[in-house]
């Protein structure tokens, strides 16, 4: 599911400086649109995600993480207006699985999480609260399909994050 665009973003010095940027369909918008801020927050989730994933090299479960990231590559292409609904339905159905499967193994919290009992455990909540705020920013956006993809991955987070 990888969105390769190394062939197709090539920064132009100065071209920001008027306040307006490109987004991957040729548009040009105000920085302060709505899609460009859920954009960087989209961004920022994928490296706390990368964060988790170089503390997991090596473990069981890694790979998952780098799944999470392709998953949020196609989750920004279509808050920027390229149509991969289908592609996330696929995606937030995965998930959906993964929660099922951990959920039917574990007992429902009987107090509220307190992250740190691991540096671990603490970047997958962490994770999980930007999770949170990108699929709140996707909703002003009209994103629907990908702010389901973002619920559905916070709870998957939550669950992960009791596992470690």
């Amino acid at each position: 599911m990888s969105l390769d665009m190394t062939n197709k973003f090539k920064p132009e010095m100065g071209r920001g400086d008027t306040g307006l940027t490109d987004l991957p369909t040729g548009k040009r918008v105000k920085k302060t649109d709505p899609r460009i801020k859920a954009l960087g927050l989209i961004d920022e989730l994928g490296a706390v995600i990368g964060l988790v994933k170089v503390k997991l090299s090596g473990k069981k479960g890694a790979e998952e993480f780098t799944r999470m990231q392709q998953a949020l590559l196609t989750v920004g292409s279509h808050a920027a207006g390229i149509n991969f609904a289908t592609k996330l339905k696929t995606e937030t159905t995965y998930l959906e699985t993964r929660i099922g499967k951990l959920s039917s193994a574990s007992k429902p919290p009987l107090k509220f999480i307190l992250p740190g009992r691991t540096e671990t455990e603490a970047l997958i909540h962490l994770a999980r609260t930007k999770a949170r705020i990108c699929e709140i920013s996707l909703w002003e956006t009209n994103s629907a399909p990908a702010a389901v993809y973002l619920n559905r991955l916070s709870d998957y987070l939550f669950l992960l994050a009791g596992k470690i």
